[in-house]
């Protein structure tokens, strides 16, 4: 994890531990007493994107997408949340967003993509798409009028899908693609906190670190978000959002052996503002 992955882990929490603090008085927001609700809204993050594709028998070049292929390091894309509470306490959650971008530029230097060599000069075109699934289950151990406080257990999963193809002089071409489907299972607070009827601040952090056999992985998401209630079952809401993914397979191949497994790292660092419908009942 990067460095300031620490200072938004400590922001997180210490959002979430004011929240019993602040519950005293008995005032009744919508969304804390909502059985189902659904989050719709769009999120313009600045983006970090890097990735290695390995050949059998070495490493491949680490790709910074946004500067080596100059993708769009600040992309528009829609999410949407869905909430179900189990009784007053239990709860599971479903999210979903994606990103899909492509670009056509000349490289700047030599990248060795997989078992493809793309040299300098070249003029490349390439795709990388990305979706993002997270679901969990979770337990309010405080639950008042205008306040609760949770912890959850679930798995955030991530797909990629890359392809890049070109054509160099003398008729020299290449072309390379990887794809994979990273899960990661995830432990997680969060927390709510209702100022009046109308208006209500809510925070989470999600948070794991794995390393098994050949594959290793670290996730940390932190989102905070303040709404104002428009009217009894609707919302609006502005936030923030963090989010660190890393996700590494190390499986080594000799040269001449065949495999469709990905084989290399794969880092995703986007943070920036969130807009939002919220959907109660």
């Amino acid at each position: 994890m990067k460095p300031n992955t620490f200072g938004a882990l400590c922001a997180a929490c210490a959002l979430l531990a004011v929240v019993p603090a602040m519950a005293e008085d008995a005032v009744i927001h919508p969304k804390l007493g909502a059985r189902l609700y659904l989050d719709v809204g769009g999120y313009v993050p600045a983006v970090d994107t890097q990735l290695r594709v390995d050949r059998a028998g070495g490493s491949g070049t680490v790709l910074d997408l946004e500067d080596d292929l100059d993708f769009e390091d600040r992309p528009t894309f829609p999410y949407a949340l869905l909430n179900l509470r189990l009784g007053q306490r239990w709860r599971i959650e479903g999210e979903y967003f994606g990103i899909e971008r492509d670009n056509t530029t000349v490289i700047d230097r030599k990248l060795v993509i997989g078992d493809e060599t793309f040299e300098a000069g070249w003029t490349v075109n390439s795709f990388f798409d990305t979706d993002v699934y997270r679901l969990s289950v979770g337990y309010s151990f405080l639950k008042r009028p205008n306040a609760e406080v949770g912890a959850a257990l679930g798995a955030h999963v991530t797909t990629f899908d890359f392809g890049i193809s070109a054509t160099g002089e003398n008729n020299e071409s290449a072309e390379a693609a990887a794809d994979t489907l990273a899960p990661l299972p995830t432990i997680g607070l969060y927390g709510y906190y209702a100022f009046s009827p109308r208006w209500l601040m809510q925070g989470r952090v999600d948070y794991f670190s794995l390393e098994y056999q050949e594959y290793s992985g670290g996730f940390l998401n932190f989102n905070v978000g303040l709404e104002f209630q428009l009217a009894k079952h609707v919302g609006v809401g502005a936030g923030y959002r963090y989010v660190d993914l890393e996700f590494t397979a190390d499986k080594t191949l000799s040269a001449g052996d065949v495999s469709d497994d990905f084989r290399g790292e794969f880092q995703y660092h986007y943070s920036g503002p969130t807009l939002y419908l919220s959907f109660s009942l």
